[in-house]
């Protein structure tokens, strides 16, 4: 029993030459490992028929399911569906279902039919299409019984993200469940406070109790580590595995240990908040607003979070953020009592049950002997109190801001946990 193995090849000059972020294939195989296939290979290659064809040439033999993004649209550079129809050896045929949703497409919008639109109809004769109900390309679906099967995406993520949700998600879950491959399942455990080093410590005295299935690997980030368990079984096995693998490792991570569900960090706060009913305000400086916008990207959030105050400068600071002039002109903006007077304001002002304040150098300027670039100190008021800490990250912006970000949630959640 093998699993079933899928390659994705994104298809564009912009994507070669970092023009555009390739994000694409990172979610396409996010989806298919979460639904069990092994994503054996990624290839980034040009808009070119040639190099399209002897790429599905080449993976052919060695998976089952070959996803392409890029290439579907109405301009000169968009070759995929004429290499997929040489590749497979079909005829463009007009489909009649897109030729009907491309007039009411263009009508809703007051254009009229174009050729170039038109075009978008013109689908190799042995494909199935693929809706796109929030763009003009469709996707593609070539089912094979013998050699790889291809699925076509556009490569705007919004529209390849619909396909894939409405119509490939559904026919490949189909796939994996009645072919009789093994699964590919993981477990994602969340930690925070100890290094990736002696998180590999900790787990070295019982890596030869893991099942011999089950890899670990480390994924650093932003004041935390991801342990992801992978294993690969049949689909009544792998479950349990990871569940004894997962049983192994808790006691030796202690506290650490944030969460076993996958969750990004901003994600274990909203459940607590919610789960204890917190609710919760921000007051940022050098986040210019990231805080917020990381809070606020999971659905959700305004079950409990009230909002915030960027308050970038000293004016700002006093007028909105009721810290004293006295404070700023003795201690600085970058400083454990302007935190704190941020914070308490802050709390009292949005009237929530939890208010965190971040104030720091972020560079690559700014930073003095006393207060060197990454200086950052972050205060979390609650009805116990104000508690400050101060922190010292890198000298490069970009990631003194995201640490900043993480080391404030995580300091909320000290103060749930504590409540």
């Amino acid at each position: 029993m093998h699993s079933y193995r899928v390659a994705i090849v994104s298809i564009g000059d912009e994507v070669l030459n970092g023009d555009t972020l390739n994000t694409n294939a990172q979610w396409i195989a996010t989806q298919c490992t979460r639904l069990g296939a092994h994503v054996v290979e990624q290839r980034t290659i040009p808009d070119s028929v040639s190099a399209i064809t002897a790429t599905l040439t080449s993976l052919n033999p060695s998976v089952e399911l070959i996803i392409t993004t890029g290439g579907l649209g109405p301009t000169h550079d968009d070759l995929t569906v004429a290499a997929l129809a040489e590749f497979f050896g079909d005829e463009l045929v007009e489909d009649i279902s897109t030729l009907e949703y491309l007039h009411q497409y263009a009508a809703a919008r007051g254009r009229n039919m174009t050729e170039r639109l038109r075009k978008q109809a013109l689908v190799p004769s042995s494909a199935r299409v693929l809706p796109n109900r929030v763009g003009t390309a469709p996707g593609l679906l070539f089912a094979r019984r013998e050699g790889a099967s291809v699925v076509v995406l556009p490569g705007v993520p919004r529209e390849m993200e619909a396909i894939m949700t409405e119509s490939v998600i559904p026919w490949l879950t189909e796939q994996i469940g009645t072919g009789g491959y093994s699964v590919v399942r993981e477990r994602v455990l969340l930690t925070a406070g100890v290094p990736e080093s002696e998180l590999a410590d900790r787990i070295e005295p019982i890596r030869s109790q893991l099942p011999a299935e089950v890899d670990i690997a480390f994924l650093p980030g932003a004041m935390t580590v991801r342990l992801r368990l992978r294993a690969r079984g049949n689909v009544d096995s792998v479950e349990k595995t990871l569940d004894h693998a997962t049983a192994l490792l808790t006691p030796l991570l202690g506290t650490s240990l944030l969460s076993d569900r996958n969750e990004r960090l901003v994600e274990v706060l909203q459940r607590r908040c919610i789960e204890q009913q917190k609710t919760l305000a921000v007051a940022e400086s050098c986040t210019g607003g990231m805080l917020g916008a990381e809070i606020t990207s999971v659905p959700g959030s305004s079950a409990y979070f009230l909002g915030g105050l960027i308050c970038y400068s000293d004016a700002v600071k006093i007028h909105f953020g009721g810290v004293r002039p006295e404070t700023l002109s003795t201690y600085g903006a970058v400083s454990q009592q302007t935190v704190e007077e941020l914070s308490r304001y802050i709390r009292a002002a949005y009237g929530s049950d939890i208010a965190v304040a971040i104030s720091g150098v972020a560079g690559p300027g700014g930073g003095t002997v006393e207060k060197p670039v990454g200086t950052v100190w972050i205060a979390v008021a609650d009805r116990h109190g104000v508690q400050a800490r101060k922190f010292l990250f890198t000298t490069d912006r970009q990631t003194n801001r995201t640490r900043a970000c993480a080391a404030a949630i995580l300091m909320v959640l000290e103060r749930l946990q504590s409540d």
